[in-house]
């Protein structure tokens, strides 16, 4: 029911000065034991894909600049049986916010931008956003903002913003009644789409800046700017500063400034049809959808860990695009992750091309948040622990990993996808790994399993 390749396939991943299929001569040079990466893929698959839990993976790990390991284990697409390979590609979500982040880093470089701008300088419509105050006697009143939400607080979740899973029960009924988000969402769900794994969806907005305009007129903030720390859409009203700054459409801008300067040929938000075959299904836990949809209880399987929710033969990211959500749209390949990551590790740069300067990315990777937020910070993606981790612009870091209880290096930053994909650059270390796989709203502490597996190959 599953399969992976040890071997491997020689090809060239360009910009790096080695395969793509590690070997063991690459992993002792890069102080990686070799037995123990092998150890990967087999862990992966019985813990999760023999049992139904994840439909597959593509894993890959480089270190001192050279892909030590880079395996696929099982399915595309379970129903048909259609093995993953490692050029799948994968709705990576809010693996988009650090991309996002990137781009906005070549705005304050280029002067266009700066982190202590007003979010009204572009849309001014935010100037006028109240801040939504829950008494304790459960009443509410709106009061006016007591400093002005910044581009830093929208790229470090502080800005009072939300999303509807991350309100309060207050502010969740407004972002619920007014659809208050630029993410594609399901018109109709029954027996007969979830059996065909085509699920009818659409984003409710034309673009991005209308959805951040809207926003700011028909939702308050949760808390004052800077006040706390939420989980928000923030990233995607980045989006539209993003093309409101630059003068240029926030796809065009990241084609223009990192996907073609990267040669990353495999990450858009529509894909092209010549790439169609390539698209992996889309699984959810079932224990979640029988929380979140009562009514078809009865009609989901009851012997399953997963149900397929959107089939890789009809997908909304085959239609073309017209609203740009940096928060959570792109789909990508595993390979073209791995250079995006690979390139924050080596201070903006890969190969002869640099995107960043090394300090921007000291300041993207940094902690922004003051002290009496680590215990505050709710980090969405990084398997739930709130001490000794920090947020960065756009990106989650590790302040502490023996009081997060995370493999990794103080200064490691990282983030995640809703669907279970996985990054992370450990710069001490000098090392990255990407981890794709689709699944939404799995249980399953995978970044702790999967940093484990990677860390205790470390040999040097």
């Amino acid at each position: 029911m599953f399969g992976f390749n040890v071997k491997g396939i020689f090809f060239c991943l360009i910009f790096f000065s080695v395969s793509l299929s590690s070997n063991s001569y690459e992993a002792s040079v890069s102080g990686m034991s070799y037995e123990r990466l092998q150890k990967i893929a087999p862990t992966l698959s019985d813990l999760y894909v023999k049992n139904g839990k994840f439909p597959g993976f593509v894993s890959a790990v480089a270190r001192k600049g050279k892909v030590v390991h880079y395996e696929t284990i099982g399915f595309a697409d379970v129903e048909t049986g259609e093995s993953l390979k490692k050029d799948s590609l994968f709705r990576i979500y809010s693996m988009s916010k650090p991309i996002t982040g990137v781009a906005l880093m070549v705005l304050l470089e280029e002067g266009k931008v700066r982190l202590n701008d007003p979010v009204s300088l572009y849309i001014p419509e935010f100037g006028q956003t109240k801040v939504l105050i829950v008494n304790d006697d459960g009443t509410t009143q709106l009061v006016d903002q007591n400093k002005k939400m910044t581009i830093r607080d929208l790229a470090t979740h502080t800005s009072g913003l939300a999303y509807d899973f991350t309100a309060n029960r207050q502010l969740a009924k407004i972002y619920r009644e007014k659809k208050l988000s630029p993410y594609f969402s399901i018109n109709d769900i029954n027996k007969d789409s979830l059996t065909s794994g085509m699920l009818a969806a659409n984003k409710p907005f034309k673009d991005i800046c209308t959805f951040a305009e809207t926003l700011a007129k028909e939702a308050p903030l949760m808390h004052q700017p800077s006040e706390n720390y939420t989980y928000s859409v923030g990233m995607d009203v980045l989006g539209c500063i993003i093309e409101r700054a630059s003068g240029t459409r926030f796809d065009k801008f990241l084609q223009e400034k990192i996907f073609t300067p990267l040669n990353m040929k495999d990450t858009f938000f529509s894909i092209p049809e010549s790439k169609r075959d390539r698209f992996t299904s889309l699984y959810a836990n079932i224990t979640d959808f029988r929380q979140y949809f009562p009514d078809l209880f009865e009609s989901l399987p009851q012997e399953v860990n997963t149900i397929r929710v959107e089939s890789k033969q009809r997908s909304a990211y085959f239609e073309e695009a017209t609203v740009f959500d940096g928060g959570s749209g792109l789909v990508s390949s595993t390979e073209d992750y791995l250079k995006f990551a690979q390139m924050l590790l080596n201070g903006g740069k890969l190969g002869d091309t640099r995107i960043i300067s090394r300090k921007s990315v000291e300041l993207m990777s940094g902690n922004h948040l003051p002290d009496a937020f680590d215990s505050d910070a709710y980090l969405e993606t990084a398997g739930g622990y709130r001490r000794g981790a920090g947020i960065g612009l756009t990106v989650g870091m590790l302040t502490d990993p023996a009081l997060a209880g995370q493999y990794g290096s103080k200064g490691m930053f990282f983030w995640g996808g809703a669907a279970s994909t996985i990054f992370w650059i450990d710069p001490e270390e000098e090392l990255v790994a990407v981890l794709m796989t689709q699944v939404m709203a799995s249980s399953e502490l995978l970044r702790e399993t999967y940093s484990a597996l990677v860390y205790q190959a470390i040999d040097d």
